[in-house]
């Protein structure tokens, strides 16, 4: 930012930074940083305690309250792991470098993670976010060829504008106050997700019923079972190649073109990938052209689930051999549910068996295994209603990841201007 010649603006170390405002280094403002380890795993008394113990593995939000792993009272006593008061910024230096988190409890820590207790200069809450706001550069100034870490020396030198201590509490609670909104979302994401799972888990068992006279869906009443599944009565279970049979649309290969393969974005646990088709190569490849509402598989590596439905987009452009087109009998199916249901468990399960010879990244779908995997299969109407449904449930997670981004980008932006001094906050009682 530039601020040159603004009023209410001294020029420091740092740069710029608001009258009042001090320009240090963090191991300036902080008391002491405390280290862990860990217990031997040799040693069963030591294990399975009540005592959480924490390591970068746990790391996965800002708020915690829990770890994968529990220690004992002894193993405390006989390592060289810490316990670490609830309340307390913990942050990695080796692994995951720029990551913080605060536990609500009691935690004892690893020898890759450090506790640190400011100074009665430095708010807590205000150090929580400039270690946010600064991850990338701590991410940056770590070092090493595989597992990067960072020297507590190095990290002692990092610089630190700090405001007086009541504009650090009116900073915080501006962020803190972003943070509970995105809380708010995150809680409404995984709820969304939860019901999506249960209903999918109904849906494709169970279905939605049959339309009576007056339009009105009535569950069904009656079930059967059919090739080990059981289904409601008016199901069929049917073979993936009997209702959406392997089309293949050949592409007359010229040597020096330039051919744009479909590009999918990756679905379930899998990946498609983007091989070279480019000048001589193309001669050594076969393509096929692509048609918007095209079931497609990704034929390479271990692509769990990596299925999707082509996109208006993508009509005309090609895939090539590690790609296996299929079109759905809309006569008979509808691709959204035939897509649906083979990203279930289920649907997952039957895709990973028609993957023979070999395992991970060398597995290939198997043509007519696929081809015969079994599908319950309801009337097309009741196919189409449970599409729609779950239309609805993925339009409200879309809804919901959208003002989840925007949050965090307005947390960014606001991250920046405050820690800096470049937005002043008003405070409430000034003559503090």
């Amino acid at each position: 930012m530039s601020l040159v010649g603004k009023p209410g603006y001294s020029e420091s170390a740092l740069g710029w930074i608001p009258a009042g405002w001090k320009a240090t280094t963090l191991g300036n403002e902080v008391a002491s940083i405390v280290g862990g380890g860990t217990p031997s795993k040799e040693v069963a008394d030591y294990w399975g305690g009540d005592i959480p113990w924490a390591s970068v593995k746990d790391l996965v939000g800002s708020r915690l309250n829990k770890t994968q792993d529990y220690i004992t009272l002894q193993a405390i006593r006989c390592s060289a792991t810490n316990l670490i008061p609830a309340g307390t910024l913990i942050t990695p230096t080796r692994m995951a470098l720029g990551r913080v988190a605060i536990f609500d409890c009691d935690v004892a820590i690893n020898q890759d993670l450090k506790a640190i207790f400011p100074k009665p200069s430095l708010r807590k809450e205000f150090l929580f976010y400039w270690f946010q706001d600064n991850a990338e550069r701590i991410q940056a100034a770590g070092t090493g060829s595989t597992v990067k870490g960072i020297r507590l020396e190095t990290l002692r030198e990092f610089g630190l504008v700090l405001p007086s201590q009541p504009e650090q509490e009116k900073i915080a609670a501006i962020l803190t106050m972003v943070d509970e909104k995105l809380d708010v979302i995150v809680r409404q994401l995984e709820a969304t997700q939860t019901l999506k799972q249960g209903l999918m888990q109904t849906l494709f068992t169970r279905g939605v019923g049959t339309q009576d006279s007056c339009g009105q869906w009535v569950l069904h009443a009656e079930m059967k079972t059919e090739l080990s599944l059981v289904i409601p009565s008016p199901w069929d279970v049917m073979r993936l190649g009997d209702i959406a049979p392997l089309i293949r649309r050949p592409v007359e290969i010229c040597p020096d073109a330039t051919y744009p393969e479909l590009g999918l974005r990756s679905y379930g646990k899998g990946t498609f990938h983007k091989p070279a088709l480019l000048g001589s190569e193309v001669g050594n490849k076969r393509l096929f052209e692509i048609k918007a509402g095209d079931l497609m598989f990704s034929n390479v590596f271990a692509w769990e689930g990596a299925v999707a439905i082509a996109k208006p987009e993508d009509d005309g452009r090609y895939g090539s051999h590690r790609y296996i087109t299929c079109v759905v009998d809309k006569s008979r199916a509808d691709t959204s549910y035939i897509y649906r249901y083979l990203i279930t468990p289920a649907g997952i399960t039957s895709l990973s068996l028609a993957s023979p010879g070999g395992a991970g990244r060398n597995k290939t779908l198997g043509l007519s295994a696929l081809a015969n995997i079994t599908i319950p299969l309801p009337p097309l109407a009741e196919q189409q209603r449970i599409s729609q449904i779950l239309d609805g449930v993925d339009a409200k997670l879309k809804v919901l990841e959208a003002k989840r981004c925007a949050v965090k980008s307005i947390k960014r932006g606001l991250m920046q201007k405050l820690l800096t001094g470049e937005w002043r906050v008003k405070l409430d009682n000034p003559s503090r």
